[in-house]
């Protein structure tokens, strides 16, 4: 029973004082550290200022209080200069302190934010499916600034305390050392109670650590689907599930701040104790003549820092440890492989018509259930293929594996005979231009969303861009033209201009490949005629892969694909596939139906 005990006891001791994630932690911040060195240096240096200055400050009271009561007006005279100087030599040093420790924080968190993004642009699209955007912002708005007790003030203190401790014991011993040995028999309990406390503030900080990245999540989605929740009458439900959060988050901290203020407080009771007991003893070795008075008050003045360091020390390993849960987040994330190495840019291949070959791939966003299974397609250069089928059959999957943002278990991708594999993300993406389904749009203006097409678009490409896709009369009539702020996601724009502005974007590009998923889904079949003749135009000397849910926009194309359960069912022309018994024909007539209705 013992055994038992003293083993649960061990388990739940032992996270504290060791902490296995503590060498991967240091291995992440390392790199970051170095580059704010210089202000490390002056930092260490400065402990050794502040640790003379305590020491310093604590003999000049002493040896002003003995020249007073002794009347030495000579000593007094020579003193005052001493403690002007080292008031100011104090304040300059604070000064340095605060400034060094603000870049050397600022300047590592700085430096780790711009390498997580950099992480996250790169990580692949199978990566991002699983992360929330709420907790991405996070990772940035919390994460990264409570690593300060691992990079600032923490990590100094946890250098700095144990070296005042050394070198006030060794003062006050040779003052008094039967005073001294009574202030250390109180150290084990300030440890303990510190130790104590510590681990209960850990244990809170990675629970808040949590639910911040969970409020966060749930504010993003919420501001997101607004639309969504007030149709479906929402609002009540998402207020009473944020409010929720809200009060646990509430709670947590009020948790938090309990015990802060018992460790706070049980600290003081222990310092205070030591103190009135040096005083009182003290006060009878003086009365006695063994002391004088200033090295009463030097000691009672010092006496202090035998025991907040030890309680520091235990305070600030609490505040390290705590950040140290918001690091294993941070680790976790930048731990996720990245799919390449440098960050993507335009990089236009040989302006060519392109060739794609699909060579038995095998794929699955879950790999113990496939998508494609040994699936192959040669697709000839400069032709139109359009690939119909349920939903599900796989179509978007494919259009997904060709940009490369998923990667198949098994076969290869061809473009031009070369593998997608020796390709740069850059040259494989600048060869494909893609109007989705469902058009985003950054929150900037008509022609900052254009411009993103390509580097160095000019003002004449935008604007005969947008005639051929019927969006340049509309942009025209706005009062700043181009200039014209559409919000959040284009929320100002209807869906129809929404892809009218990615077909534009899709013109500018220029690509050899040309990717569209039911480009013209959302347009009025005025503006539809009209987008039709300019995507014919953009076709033209191109590859051109298309989803369709209508029929109807792909009777033309060169070959149809008829897809079900990630295979290929049929494929041949429109005519020859509405001549044969199978699913294509059943679609067309399914469709026929519906319009008859």
């Amino acid at each position: 029973m013992i055994a038992q005990t003293k083993e649960e006891l061990t388990r739940i001791i032992k996270p504290y004082f060791i902490t296995e994630d503590f060498p991967k932690t240091f291995r992440m911040l390392k790199p970051f550290i170095l580059t704010q060195w210089k202000a490390y240096v002056v930092l260490f240096s400065l402990l050794a200022v502040d640790i003379f200055f305590t020491l310093a400050f604590a003999w000049f009271f002493g040896k002003l209080t003995n020249a007073a009561i002794h009347g030495d007006f000579q000593e007094l005279k020579k003193l005052m200069p001493i403690g002007i100087g080292l008031t100011l030599i104090s304040i300059t040093s604070n000064f340095c302190d605060i400034y060094f420790e603000t870049i050397a924080t600022n300047g590592v968190k700085n430096e780790l934010k711009e390498h997580l993004f950099h992480h996250i642009l790169r990580l692949p699209a199978g990566q991002t499916s699983s992360l929330r955007s709420g907790d991405l912002l996070s990772y940035f708005n919390n994460d990264i600034h409570a690593v300060d007790g691992v990079i600032g003030g923490s990590l100094i203190s946890l250098i700095r305390l144990p070296l005042v401790y050394i070198a006030v014991l060794i003062y006050l011993f040779q003052i008094n050392w039967v005073l001294c040995l009574i202030s250390v028999v109180i150290a084990p309990i300030a440890i303990a109670a510190g130790a104590v406390f510590g681990l209960l503030l850990k244990r809170n900080g990675r629970k808040l650590h949590e639910l911040v990245a969970t409020v966060n999540s749930l504010l993003a989605e919420t501001f997101q689907g607004l639309q969504v929740i007030r149709s479906f009458t929402l609002e009540k439900n998402t207020f009473k599930h944020f409010s929720r959060k809200n009060k646990e988050y509430f709670r947590l901290e009020l948790e938090n701040a309990k015990l802060q203020g018992w460790y706070y407080s049980g600290g003081y009771l222990i310092n205070s104790v030591v103190f009135l007991v040096s005083l009182c003893l003290g006060a009878y070795f003086v009365s006695k003549g063994s002391m004088t008075v200033g090295s009463l008050l030097t000691f009672t003045n010092l006496v202090g820092y035998l025991v907040s360091p030890l309680t520091g020390i235990a305070g600030q390993w609490a505040g390290f440890q705590r950040s140290v849960t918001a690091i294993e987040r941070l680790i976790n994330l930048l731990e996720r492989p990245a799919a390449s190495l440098e960050l993507p840019s335009y990089t236009p291949m040989v302006q060519e018509i392109h060739s794609i070959k699909f060579s038995n791939i095998s794929f699955g966003y879950d790999e113990n259930k496939k998508i494609f299974d040994k699936f192959s397609l040669d697709i000839p250069e400069g032709k139109v293929v359009a690939f119909v089928g349920p939903s599900g059959a796989g179509k978007t999957t494919l259009f997904n594996l060709l940009q490369g943002f998923y990667q198949p278990q098994s076969g290869n991708i061809l473009i031009n005979g070369q593998h997608t594999d020796n390709l740069t993300l850059g040259e494989l993406r600048s060869a494909i231009a893609h109007v989705p389904q469902e058009t985003f749009l950054f929150g900037g203006t008509i022609k900052e969303n254009l411009m993103i097409a390509r580097p160095n678009v000019s003002q004449a490409d935008i604007v005969t861009a947008c005639r051929q896709a019927q969006i340049h009369d509309f942009i025209a009539s706005l009062p700043a033209g181009y200039d014209t702020a559409i919000g959040e996601r284009g929320i100002k724009l209807s869906g129809g201009q929404k892809q009218r502005m990615a077909i534009a974007r899709a013109i500018l590009k220029d690509a050899p490949i040309l990717l569209l998923d039911e480009a013209t889904s959302a347009l009025d079949s005025e503006t539809e005629y009209h987008v039709k003749t300019a995507l014919d135009h953009l076709m033209k000397n191109k590859t051109t892969l298309v989803i369709a849910h209508r029929l109807s926009t792909i009777q033309d194309a060169d070959l149809i694909i008829v897809m079900k359960e990630g295979r290929i069912d049929q494929f041949g022309n429109h005519y020859e596939l509405i001549n044969q018994t199978g699913l294509y024909k059943k679609l067309h007539y399914n469709i026929l139906a519906k319009k008859e209705k």
